[in-house]
């Protein structure tokens, strides 16, 4: 019998999803179940699932969003431990080691998780981590209420008891984005939390070069999370849609500065103005999208020192 069960919710996700199964299939941990919920997708997904047949478990459901899906994989579930791998994300290959001896070693964490290396859409390495100063430590219930604290779903592994405790992820939520943050701050209700501080996972940033995630964020997702917490925690979400938002234009920002360190104007100038997509009037971000049009030389003594966006 499986000790961790590594659940790993796909919809049209035939690019990425191989490399997510193989990673959790090449843990060094070698208790583990691997159960990949096919989540009503149209490509190739099926395809490329037949070709693990009988090293996975796969379950096929009708579409439902990603907080259903995950919640499938975890009933469909045998180890005492859960963890969550998206469909496009990486495992290192001691990742559910790590976080299992975390766990056992303490018997009043809830969840444990760990650092992510950053990756770009197409697998290519952005020389950065997720997890920066200030928010390298395990939170409080407060931290986590106050900023929008860099746990993915990806980096975790969990007690069972934890997640039957809370009820899973709220299933009202189908597209990504703030399902996993109100879990955390539910699940964080029940015990505390271990952080890992290597980076053990590589995270997808999947808006750059080429958008990849099916099903990004959308505005009724914040609607529902904000509604949450307002009942179950007395405080509005907008600071921490804030936060979200600003997360991803400083990961813009922060490719586009290596593409002009490159020489890559093209580049440079397509992550700024993705970038100003997510504040139009963010001053810096205008002075670095006119500075793509200056001569190569001049615009990399004028855009400073490149430095990794956390």
């Amino acid at each position: 019998m499986a000790r961790v069960s590594a659940i790993i919710p796909v919809y049209n996700g035939a690019a990425t999803v191989a490399a997510a199964i193989d990673s959790a299939l090449a843990q060094s941990f070698a208790a583990l179940e691997v159960i990949v919920v096919d989540d009503g997708s149209t490509d190739a997904t099926a395809a490329v699932l037949r070709r693990y047949n009988g090293r996975i478990r796969i379950i096929e459901r009708p579409n439902g969003g990603i907080a259903a899906a995950r919640n499938s994989g975890a009933s469909a579930a045998t180890g005492e431990y859960l963890a969550f791998l998206d469909c496009d994300d990486i495992w290192m290959p001691t990742m559910v080691a790590r976080a299992v001896a975390a766990l056992d070693r303490d018997p009043a964490c809830v969840l444990a998780y760990c650092n992510c290396a950053v990756i770009d859409s197409e697998g290519g390495d952005l020389g950065s981590a997720l997890v920066g100063a200030g928010a390298d430590h395990a939170p409080t219930l407060e931290e986590m209420l106050a900023r929008l604290w860099p746990i993915m779903p990806s980096a975790v592994v969990m007690r069972r008891a934890a997640y039957a405790a809370c009820g899973g992820f709220i299933e009202e939520f189908r597209s990504y984005g703030f399902e996993d943050v109100i879990f955390w701050l539910r699940v964080r209700e029940q015990g505390a939390f271990c952080y890992i501080p290597e980076p053990l996972v590589k995270w997808r940033f999947a808006l750059f070069p080429r958008p990849l995630k099916v099903g990004w964020i959308k505005p009724e997702a914040f609607v529902t999370f904000d509604r949450i917490l307002r009942e179950r925690y007395h405080v509005g979400a907008d600071h921490l849609r804030k936060s979200r938002g600003r997360a991803s234009r400083s990961l813009l920002g922060y490719i586009g500065l290596r593409a002009l360190d490159r020489g890559d104007r093209g580049e440079a100038r397509e992550a700024f103005r993705r970038a100003l997509e997510f504040d139009p009037w963010r001053m810096k971000n205008l002075l670095r999208y006119a500075k793509t049009y200056l001569p190569l030389r001049l615009a990399r003594a004028l855009s400073g020192r490149t430095r990794a966006a956390r």
